[in-house]
């Protein structure tokens, strides 16, 4: 006789918007694979909404208290009162962040490199990366693809740069002003609005 132990586990996170102002609350539940039992919105102290197994496993907070929701293959909106609206359907996921000032929503996939408004508009879509930055508002954003660095302009393309390796370990904007590109051996700095090479150590 084959006796079969299922093992489930239970456990909560907890998340809050970069200005403190939403906290959600994430329970989650499964064996081999992990769902979402259900996630709950917070303005303060006071609930917002509670939404029971939600399609999502992933969630991240925007400062007006808008919810970007993704799994492996969709992305979802919720607005503050929990209504949900799918936006993307997503094709090997890499990566997703707000801009610093939290006014827009990337999300990456093999597809290209996508920003969001708050209410969950598409603004401007940018060729796929593996990395990627911007500044404050989102306006100027930097990709890396292979050897290459982008610089994008309101979704458009202002240059680009080959760099020393295929390597890039991280790419950052420093006082909206340059652009910092760390990879194995080297570090490459890039004036950020004319592309010029300020610095390589």
């Amino acid at each position: 006789m084959v006796t079969h132990i299922i093992i489930t586990i239970i456990f909560a996170l907890t998340l809050k918007s970069s200005n403190g102002q939403f906290t959600g609350a994430v329970d989650y539940t499964g064996g081999h694979d992990l769902v979402t039992k259900s996630f709950t919105l917070y303005q303060g102290g006071t609930l917002l909404y509670k939404m029971a197994n939600p399609k999502a496993i992933t969630f991240f907070i925007s400062n007006s208290g808008t919810v970007f929701a993704c799994n492996e293959k969709f992305l979802y909106v919720y607005d503050p009162t929990g209504r949900v609206s799918l936006i993307k359907e997503l094709n090997y996921p890499n990566g997703f962040a707000f801009s610093p000032d939290n006014s827009l929503f990337f999300a990456s996939d093999i597809n290209g490199l996508f920003a969001f408004a708050n209410a969950g508009e598409l603004v401007y879509e940018v060729n796929p990366c593996r990395l990627f930055s911007s500044t404050s508002d989102g306006d100027e954003i930097v990709t890396i693809s292979m050897d290459t660095l982008y610089v994008y302009e309101k979704g458009i393309l202002k240059y680009q740069r080959l760099l020393k390796t295929l390597y890039t370990r991280t790419i950052s904007i420093m006082n909206e002003e340059s652009i910092k590109v760390e990879e194995p051996s080297v570090i490459e700095l890039f004036n950020l609005n004319t592309g010029e090479k300020l610095e390589e150590h």
